[in-house]
């Protein structure tokens, strides 16, 4: 994995870790999501929310609600799998 694609996989293990932490945050990423999926450009406001880059979001956007749904420990896990990997 080159640097930037760790890097990417951390900010979406950012996204994951904001999806979980509120049942209104999460519902308003979904709805997010699912309605700005033709936007030009693309996800302009789930990026505003969540504060990502437009290609994160259509990365996020494509993960499976399985994949998405993590506990804390399974994230504090995968941070430190890609900090060591980032080395």
């Amino acid at each position: 994995m080159t640097k930037q694609e760790i890097n990417d996989q951390l900010e979406l293990l950012c996204l994951k870790e904001l999806f979980m932490s509120d049942i209104d945050i999460r519902s308003k990423m979904a709805v997010l999501i699912c309605n700005n999926r033709e936007e030009d450009p693309p996800f302009k406001e789930f990026c505003e929310l969540t504060h990502c880059e437009p290609h994160i979001a259509k990365m996020f956007s494509e993960i499976t609600l399985f994949a998405v749904i993590l506990t804390p420990e399974e994230i504090a896990a995968e941070r430190e799998r890609l900090e060591r990997m980032k080395l």
